[in-house]
């Protein structure tokens, strides 16, 4: 009889031993095999990017050595040089950089201030026709670029804007997904805030100005960001409307580099391509906090 009892006792609390056992390594596993996913994706991305990086480093004749046929040492330089730097900043690359910082430091202040505004007014304010229009912008961003180009081109032609900073930096100061995320940012903030404001006597360009602004860094910090990575990655647009060496911006100036390349000038693409990218990543990662903050509060609230 005891020992029927001590046979009860083991398996009816064996069994969820092996059901704990069970999960545990089904979780462990779960767990392996994303991570193991992750760092594969994660190589995928990076090891192109780090060759890219070693290749800007190294001479024109080594760059492809230890690649065809492949050897580890791709990934380390060959023969360190920074002869594809100053071979790019020789056919002006620097201005091209500057030309760009202008640009995208121009267009982030005006466009913030203007489509902080616009949010703000699509947010809080009541007027005639205020949700066609917002549905409207919502539409916009919705639209590829590429099909405003030829209005936009005639427009900036008829102007007489070819070839001048208004050209590159008027078209990018209302952006609708800009608006966007400000007005969904500014939907969420206590209507009890601003009525305070109004009662003690603010207009409404001072609630925008003192009361709603300051506590906006994570969606403002959003915006300069969207704004700054639009306009450094742009090639087609300041192609088109200003193509004069002096207002030439950085993704064109790789291209050209590029095109030149069947001269084999790879090094100096190579460094074209790593300065190109090196900044936008800089420009990400101090504030992907609150970047990826703004992001999200302004996306999935209001």
């Amino acid at each position: 009889m005891t020992s029927k009892v001590s046979e009860l006792y083991t398996s009816t609390y064996a069994l969820p031993r092996r059901l704990l056992y069970t999960a545990r390594l089904r979780k462990i596993l779960r767990y392996t095999l994303t991570y193991a996913l992750l760092i594969a994706i994660a190589l995928l991305i990076i090891v192109p990017i780090w060759w890219i990086i070693v290749s800007s480093f190294t001479t024109r004749e080594t760059v492809w050595k230890n690649v065809l046929p492949f050897s580890w040492r791709a990934f380390l330089p060959e023969q360190f040089t920074l002869e594809g730097y100053q071979g790019i900043f020789q056919k002006g690359f620097g201005q091209a950089l500057l030309n760009t910082f202008f640009l995208g430091i121009s267009t982030v202040i005006l466009s913030t201030a203007i489509c902080a505004m616009a949010g703000f007014a699509f947010a809080r304010l009541k007027f005639r026709g205020k949700n066609i229009l917002f549905a409207f912008i919502v539409f916009s961003f919705m639209v590829p670029g590429d099909i405003t180009v030829i209005p936009s081109f005639i427009l900036i032609n008829n102007l007489g804007w070819m070839n001048t900073w208004q050209a590159l930096i008027v078209p990018a100061l209302a952006s609708g997904m800009v608006i966007f995320l400000f007005r969904q940012f500014f939907a969420e903030i206590p209507q009890d805030l601003i009525d305070a404001a109004r009662v003690d006597g603010a207009n409404w360009m001072q609630v925008l100005t003192r009361i709603i602004l300051p506590i906006s860094t994570p969606v403002i910090i959003s915006a300069a960001v969207l704004i700054f990575l639009g306009q450094w990655n742009s090639f087609f647009w300041p192609l088109l409307v200003a193509p004069a060496p002096q207002f030439r911006v950085v993704q064109v100036a790789v291209s050209i580099i590029g095109v030149e390349q069947q001269i084999n000038l790879w090094d100096q693409m190579f460094a074209s391509a790593t300065l190109a990218m090196i900044v936008p990543v800089l420009l990400v990662l101090p504030f992907q906090k609150y970047y990826i903050g703004g992001i999200i509060g302004s996306g999935m609230k209001g």
